[in-house]
């Protein structure tokens, strides 16, 4: 949805939404935090839309290929996760550049860090790669039992799990050695270093002629929030011409009894706004990315990787197109329930690079966000590469690109952070000339109102507290709120003529209107102190 059609929409809710927004049952906020990921706090808006937002980049070469088992490169089905007070990320790499060539190149290796910043790769010893036990390596080569070619995973917490296998890694490689499986299988540990295999096709599909299902990195989590383990896979689309990778999505009581690939519905694919070239759409959509975020309730969100196909439509390949290439950059989506996702301006999360730069032909997230130590912000880390997909696969497509122009100029493969404010994928806007919106009733159990909130150098804003039926409440009008200007803060408490005490109001509900002029304002939430 456009900004202009959002601002429609929420300007449309107001006529009305004043008389109804009393007669609905409070929204149970409690103390948690809140994000603005679409209207569900807007009951009634002028001259406010929601905007996305996009990580910065650091530039920084994260994980560099500095070791032979790495010199193939490094895949983007790698994940990262902040867990017992620690940075941890498993990363794919390949040890030859044409990575069709050989089932058995590919290594899942081990980095740890403690700050999300400078990674170090420990020496683990836990198998001998040409005969030096000095690598990080913990599956693939023969660590773990396991030889895998150009396949990585995800790792998450299982609080299910005994403490032996808390942490999960979704997979496809075989649990007999070389090759994939039909399936996805999942290995276990409690340091994530030794890994062992225990779960074997908890995602299956259906052998078909158009095959290639669950071929990306499938994600798997335990949902808190419903109870079950969720999944979200690669389902290709059986009506489109080119492979038609899609996102479909799963659920179950356990690691296992998902209905097969075929039968999951898609809830992330192309559609008419996608670009088309000759009737046939160009565009398939990677990794899911999938994920519930930890530091807020009812937000969940998707990084489905973009990925542009070079087919003889174009006219530089109307002789001879390459196989299967194409540049790739990561998109954005959020939900409230994980099912129905908002995309809003379709924008890139993470834009390829300048020409010349480590990642101007692909940018693919990996998965997983992780807090910095001050609790300001998130990191992320993306495959960033100046080779597009399709360009590791044979010497034929490697000439092809070359000559046309968007060959590897230096061939290079590395993981780069990125950095986004806490919360900070999507807010509520104003322009320089303001704008407001005012809140459904809000059943809550704070003593004060924090907000995320960014009004740089002239913005402001200001807070009323009214009753659940619309009222003002005496001394919390807005002309009583000490105006918010100079912040640019993730925890700014808002006060009432210098006294940050809310309201007392029959079971705690109230509402609020909100008023911005040159802000973003990202989350609010009601705290004890």
């Amino acid at each position: 949805m456009t900004h202009l059609k959002l601002l429609l929409a929420v300007g449309a809710l107001a006529a009305a939404a004043g008389t109804r927004a009393s007669d609905a049952p409070p929204i149970e906020v409690g103390g948690r935090r809140q994000l603005f990921l679409d209207q569900l706090f807007m009951a009634e808006a002028r001259g406010v839309a929601l905007r996305p937002h996009q990580p910065r980049k650091t530039g920084e070469q994260t994980i560099a290929t500095d070791r032979a088992w790495e010199r193939g490169g490094l895949g983007p089905y790698s994940s990262v996760l902040w867990h017992e007070g620690k940075y941890h990320l498993w990363y794919h790499a390949m040890d030859e550049k044409l990575w069709h060539t050989s089932p058995v190149a590919g290594s899942i290796c081990y980095a740890t860090s403690g700050d999300g910043i400078t990674w170090r790769k420990p020496d683990l010893g836990l198998v001998a790669y040409h005969g030096d036990r000095r690598n990080n390596i913990v599956v693939g080569h023969g660590a773990a039992g396991y030889r895998l070619g150009q396949d990585g995973m995800m790792v998450f917490v299982d609080p299910n799990a005994p403490p032996g296998e808390r942490l999960r890694m979704v997979q496809r490689f075989n649990a007999t050695g070389d090759g994939k499986s039909e399936g996805v299988n999942l290995l276990s540990s409690g340091d994530g270093i030794h890994w062992k295999p225990t779960h074997e096709r908890v995602l299956t599909y259906r052998p078909e002629v158009k095959g290639h299902h669950l071929d990306s990195q499938n994600v798997l989590f335990w949902d808190e929030a419903r109870q079950k383990y969720v999944a979200f896979v690669r389902r290709n689309l059986k009506d489109a011409e080119n492979q038609g990778r899609a996102i479909a999505r799963g659920e179950s009581d356990r690691l296992g009894g998902f209905p097969v690939t075929q039968d999951l519905p898609v809830v992330f694919a192309p559609d008419a706004p996608d670009p088309v070239h000759g009737g046939v759409s160009v565009v398939d959509y990677y990794n899911s990315g999938a994920l519930r975020y930890p530091w807020a309730e009812r937000a969940y969100f998707l990084f489905p990787q973009a990925y542009y196909h070079y087919t003889r439509k174009l006219r530089e390949y109307a002789q001879d197109a390459p196989t299967n290439a194409g540049p790739i950059d990561t998109q954005f989506a959020a939900s409230r329930d994980g099912l129905k996702w908002e995309r809003y301006d379709r924008r890139p999360f993470v834009r390829v690079g300048l020409k010349g730069e480590f990642d101007d032909h692909s940018a693919r997230m990996i998965y997983g966000l992780v807090p910095d130590r001050a609790g300001r912000e998130i990191y992320f880390y993306y495959r960033a590469s100046d080779w597009l997909h399709g360009w590791d696969r044979d010497e034929r497509n490697r000439a092809l690109l070359t000559k046309t122009g968007v060959g590897a100029e230096r061939d290079v493969a590395v993981i780069s952070r990125l950095v986004l404010r806490r919360d900070g994928f999507v807010s509520v806007t104003a322009g320089h000339e303001g704008g407001e919106f005012t809140t459904p009733p809000l059943k809550h159990t704070g003593r004060r109102l924090q907000l995320n909130i960014d009004t740089s150098a002239i913005g402001i804003a200001r807070v009323a507290c009214l009753t659940a039926d619309g009222r003002p409440i005496a001394g919390f009008g807005l002309e009583d709120c000490d105006i918010l200007h100079t912040a640019n803060e993730v925890n700014r408490v808002v006060t009432w003529r210098g006294s940050p005490a809310l309201p007392a109001t029959a079971a705690g509900v109230i509402r609020l209107r909100i008023a911005l002029r040159d802000a973003d304002l990202y989350a609010f939430q009601f705290t004890a102190e």
